[in-house]
């Protein structure tokens, strides 16, 4: 029986039982599941550096993944099944029903769900009875809750680029000023109204952060016209007032000058479940935080906010593959590796972004020149004290 017959079958299976799943296919191969890519929304969520077949939600709100295999390749579908119970409640292997009964007793051993399936369909169900360690799990809630339960949150955290976050609340203003705009007036209203060059950015980093919806035209979400509220009640209805309360905080930061508008920007932040999960490991780690350190804890306990949020495209890709080989301390103790793998803008515009929003002390440095230059000693990430 074809893997891709399986993958069709265990779909079917999962929208009976009211499961959200995602599913990942390979490029090279997305004509041959054309049927399933047509059903389900795709994800590029890794566990142990390996991405599952199929990952979400049970009806019960329970992480669940699945390694697809027709019949063939089991023994090294049970090493994939086996691995995502670091990141899932619970680890189903799917194959053909005469092929996968053959291990069952084995897979049930090892707290491991066993689907088998026929040319009519899913005949075979059995949930694991027992649980490995779930060490990454938060992580992969996370990552789902992104895709399945955030509609409103348009894109990842690392998007936002830029070292002022008063700057994602410029098309706030405009929207709530001007009314729907579209991208190109959004831009342009932008530019000559708040003297920023940068409006595309601006704009973008709105949507990921929930404030702005749309595509052909732009209108406020209910989190953009909350945003669009405290604005006014802190006395800003303009670009122009906007740039002002950008020019007394200077030097200075945001939460320093203009507290209120720090916690505004901080609540859209933590919106975000990825930047939720870094903000826990920045706690767990602080509340002074050598950069390595952190990079260690995220690897082990969220390793995909760590590839999303910390790594460049090549990196992750590096990253990955030394999580998948086992080799996950090369990445946080030889300085050459994650100096590799790190996006550069992560030492500078999002610690200036940590610093404005409050999560960061103001004495904590940035670093702007060649991450090559980057001394982490010099330059420790130092969290605020809230009290």
């Amino acid at each position: 029986m074809e893997e891709s017959a399986v993958f069709g079958h265990v779909i079917d299976e999962l929208e009976t039982r009211d499961y959200q799943p995602l599913v990942h296919v390979p490029g090279a191969h997305e004509d041959t599941y054309a049927d399933v890519l047509d059903r389900c929304e795709t994800h590029q969520i890794t566990i142990g550096g390996r991405y599952p077949d199929v990952l979400g939600f049970t009806h019960a709100d329970r992480v669940f993944a699945v390694e697809v295999k027709g019949s063939s390749g089991l023994l090294r579908g049970i090493g994939q099944a086996l691995t995502y119970q670091q990141g899932a409640h619970v680890s189903y292997l799917a194959a053909a029903a005469d092929t996968v009964g053959q291990h069952t007793d084995l897979l049930r051993s090892k707290g491991v769900g066993v689907i088998g399936a026929t040319d009519d369909g899913v005949t075979r169900w059995s949930g694991p009875p027992t649980s490995e360690s779930h060490e990454q799990v938060v992580d992969i809630e996370g990552q789902l809750s992104v895709r399945l339960r955030r509609s409103d949150i348009a894109g990842d955290i690392a998007s936002l680029s830029l070292a002022q976050p008063l700057n994602y609340l410029a098309p706030v203003v405009a929207v709530d000023l001007h009314g729907p705009l579209a991208g190109d007036e959004l831009v342009d209203v932008i530019e000559a109204e708040y003297g920023f060059g940068a409006g595309t950015q601006a704009r973008r980093s709105a949507l990921s952060l929930g404030l702005l919806e749309g595509t052909g035209r732009f209108t406020l979400t209910d989190q953009g016209e909350l945003a669009a509220t405290v604005l006014r009640g802190s006395g800003i209805s303009t670009l122009e007032e906007l740039d002002a309360v950008k020019s007394d905080v200077g030097r200075s930061t945001v939460v320093a000058e203009h507290q209120p508008l720090a916690i505004l920007l901080r609540n859209c932040y933590e919106r975000h479940p990825e930047f939720r999960l870094l903000l826990d490991a920045l706690r767990k780690e602080g509340p002074r935080i050598h950069f390595p350190d952190l990079v260690r804890r995220l690897v082990h306990e969220y390793p995909n906010v760590f590839l999303n949020t910390f790594c460049t495209r090549a990196g992750r890709t590096r990253a990955r593959e030394l999580i998948e080989a086992g080799q996950v301390s090369r990445i946080y103790e030889e300085e050459a590796v994650w100096k590799d793998i790190i996006r550069t803008n992560v030492l500078f515009n999002f610690v200036q972004q940590l610093k404005h929003i409050g999560v960061l002390a103001a004495e904590t440095r940035s670093h702007s020149g060649k991450i090559s230059e980057y001394d982490s000693d010099a330059k420790p990430w130092v969290l605020r004290d809230d009290r």
